[in-house]
Parts: structure tokens; sequence; C-alpha cells
């Protein structure tokens, strides 16, 4: 069996220590802190200079650290946030009223104790083939789209943006430019319009420039692209793309089992 590269096994290191903030000749790895230099770390570890500077260039490339010019390598962790598809999509929870009158999203960020905050946007335009094939209607049919850049502690952290057929949204009152502080799904279930499937797809890719400028990631970090579409009786309602850097995102699911038959 081939050995690790030591390389490797440092940056592993290194990322166990960033993630459990512990204290490393003296300093804390703490976001925003300043890593010990080069030499500082090959001393410490009994390893090359050249296999510290592979370590942090692996570590670099999956944004913990950043190195600011001649001021140093510096410690670049962005809080993880747990997204549980399960529970903002469950129609259950919804129609239960359980998660008050709070958009989902913005009650998970509430409840790690961070601050939400969305730029929202609005707009009617013909389908495109892509969106046609999701909503099963015609190209150029009207679709109303809503879109919104989350952030979390001003941070940007992600970017939504949902497809609906024009007659549902007008059905459910989405067809208007004003935000929906319960969320779209409660507005829509106040409507009778309640999702009884929901087709969950992730992935991830190389984020793009734009997406490298929009959420200032670090070289090498990659995106989630999280998309899913909702469905009442074979009736498609929405088609949800959500795009979310890798760095700072978690998407969870939970799901209880039943006896085996």
């Amino acid at each position: 069996m081939a050995q690790t590269p030591r390389y490797r096994e440092l940056a592993t290191e290194l990322r166990d220590a960033i993630f459990a903030e512990q204290v490393l000749s003296e300093v804390q790895l703490v976001d925003g802190a300043q890593l010990p230099t080069e030499p500082e770390l090959g001393a410490h570890f009994q390893v090359s200079r050249g296999t510290v500077r592979q370590a942090l260039r692996d570590l670099a490339a999956e944004g913990l650290i950043e190195t600011r010019g001649r001021s140093g390598t510096f410690v670049r962790r962005l809080p993880m946030l747990a997204y549980n598809a399960a529970d903002a999509e469950d129609p259950q929870r919804r129609d239960s009223g359980e998660a008050g009158t709070t958009d989902a999203w913005f009650a998970v960020v509430t409840a790690a104790g961070r601050t939400p905050s969305q730029d929202f946007r609005f707009r009617i335009e013909p389908a495109s083939a892509q969106v046609a094939e999701r909503l099963n209607v015609q190209v150029r049919d009207l679709v109303v789209v809503r879109d919104c850049t989350r952030h979390v502690d001003e941070t940007p952290w992600s970017e939504q943006v949902t497809y609906y057929p024009y007659d549902v949204a007008r059905e459910c009152g989405l067809d208007t430019p004003d935000d929906v502080p319960e969320g779209t799904l409660r507005r829509m279930a106040a409507h009778g319009v309640v999702e009884d499937l929901v087709t969950h797809e992730i992935y991830s890719r190389p984020a793009s420039e734009e997406e490298r400028r929009i959420f200032d990631l670090a070289p090498g970090v990659s995106t989630l692209v999280y998309r899913r579409t909702g469905s009442a009786g074979g009736r498609l309602l929405r088609y949800t793309r959500e795009i979310l850097p890798a760095d700072r995102n978690v998407i969870t699911h939970t799901a209880g089992t039943g006896p085996m038959p």
C-alpha cells in the first residue's frame, strides 16, 4: 500500500487543529489568527519547509487559510452552517406551523445565534428550455422568477433562484415583487397548494469567476449546487436552484426508517 505523503498528513493535522481551535506554538487557531511562520511550523512538526508549503497550499485551496502578502498567513475559517433539507422541504412541518411564520432558512440561521438577511429580486420572463423541461411547460411560456442572495452576519452565504409556472404563482399570490417573510412554500400551503413530492439533486463543481467574486472564495474552493423540484398530484409547482460555497455550508437530510417488511 502506498504511503501517504507527509505534506498531506501535515495538512490533515493542521486542518484538525483549525477545526478544533487548538493552540499551536502559543497561537489559538481561531478565525483571523495568524499562523506561525513556515520555519516555525517546520520546527514544530519536524518537517522540511517544502513540506510545510505544500500542506499550506492544500489548506489555502480549501479556503481554511489565506496569505496576506508580507503580513503572513491567517486562519480563514467561516463557521459551517448546516441546512437540513428534510426540515425545510417537509410539507407537514409547513402545515403544522412548527416553524412559525419565519422562512425555514432564516429560522436555521437565527437558531445558530447568527443574523440572516437577503437581497430579494423578482421578475417575469419566458421559460428557457431548461426551465421549461423542469416545470413541464412550453419554451417561452411565462414563469415567475424569485431569487435572492442570502447573507449570514453580512457575509454572502448562498444564491437561490426559484421558477414557478405563471398560473401557480398567480394562484398563490407569488406574482408580485414583494418578499414573503414566512417563505413561499408556507404561502403556497396557505392557498391550498401543498407539495406531496420533492426531488432533490446535489452535486459539487468548481466555482465560476463570478461566484468567486460574489462569495470572496479562496482559490480551489468549490460550490455545492442544490436543485429541487416540487410537485403535487403530478403537477409541477416550482424549480429551485441554489448555489452554496462549500467552505461554509453543509446540506443534511434526516429521515426516519420504519421496520423491515
